[in-house]
């Protein structure tokens, strides 16, 4: 039988949600026409209005030079959303601390056991441990009020999903989130034993090895510390002189923990300043 006349099947790579991989100065850009659109009353009820969503499709098309969709908009500010939703609850709900400079959710040592426990309950806060949100007072503005709704593993994914399409910065974490649970599981209370272990491991040694432990070279702070998974350059920096000038217990830790959990402890070192 002929197939003239009937629309062709849409295919399965079609039905999926389409992506953009934004950059830093699509973001700027994205930010500055949703202002101008608030002004000019483009929200309404909590949503933006068609016409804000094809302002921002078309001053990036103009300065950029790329194709960018209504829909690329949409699931952008969707995004940003969920990272308001998310980090408010966990705000509201918890006493984990807000570090205002770097606008991020502080899981330190001592809170992996809290952690634990938290987002047993709430699995969508899983991703946002430690981890910095770009323009973070920009999005409290534009997104607040249209926060996104969601439970169980549904909005664990999403949120996942929103911190994985992430541009990292110049001077952010290169590392993404891990979106198997599976694999979260596996590293869930594997710094809070590997720190157990050391503190175990480093008394034998103090009281097997009476002689001082000689102070680390600045080459040697310097070359253990930029190998650190998903570390900034400026954090490269501040890590190598805390170190430096702390106690050598402190950079002795660092190299003896596996590698996946050295950058919660240089976190932890430089909040401690």
């Amino acid at each position: 039988m002929s197939n003239k006349g009937k629309a062709p099947m849409p295919s399965a790579q079609s039905k999926k949600r389409s992506y953009l991989t934004w950059s830093k100065q699509m973001d700027e850009t994205l930010i500055g026409v949703l202002y101008n659109q608030l002004k000019e009353g483009n929200k309404a009820d909590g949503e933006w209005k068609p016409q804000a969503y094809q302002a921002v499709a078309d001053e990036l098309r103009v300065k950029f030079g790329i194709s960018v969709t209504t829909d690329n908009v949409k699931n952008r500010i969707n995004s940003w959303k969920k990272h308001y939703a998310v980090i408010t609850d966990i705000r509201t709900f918890s006493k984990f601390k807000w570090d205002e400079e770097r606008k991020m959710i502080v899981i330190t040592i001592e809170d992996l056991e809290q952690w634990t426990s938290f987002i047993q309950e709430h699995p969508s806060a899983i991703p946002y441990r430690n981890k910095a949100i770009e323009y973070w007072d920009d999005i409290c503005t534009l997104c607040g009020p249209d926060r996104a709704l969601g439970d169980g593993v549904e909005m664990q994914d999403e949120a996942t999903m929103a911190m994985d399409e992430e541009i990292v910065s110049e001077e952010g974490s290169s590392n993404r989130m891990m979106s198997s649970s599976g694999s979260k599981k596996q590293k869930r209370d594997r710094l809070a034993e590997a720190v157990a272990k050391f503190t175990e491991c480093f008394s034998d040694y103090v009281q097997s090895k009476p002689k001082e432990i000689p102070k680390p070279s600045p080459n040697e702070v310097h070359e253990v510390v930029k190998n650190v998974d998903g570390i900034g350059r400026n954090q490269i920096m501040r890590a190598a002189r805390r170190f430096l000038n702390g106690p050598i217990s402190d950079f002795e830790m660092l190299k003896t923990l596996p590698d996946a959990d050295k950058l919660d402890w240089v976190l932890l070192c430089l909040n401690e300043q």
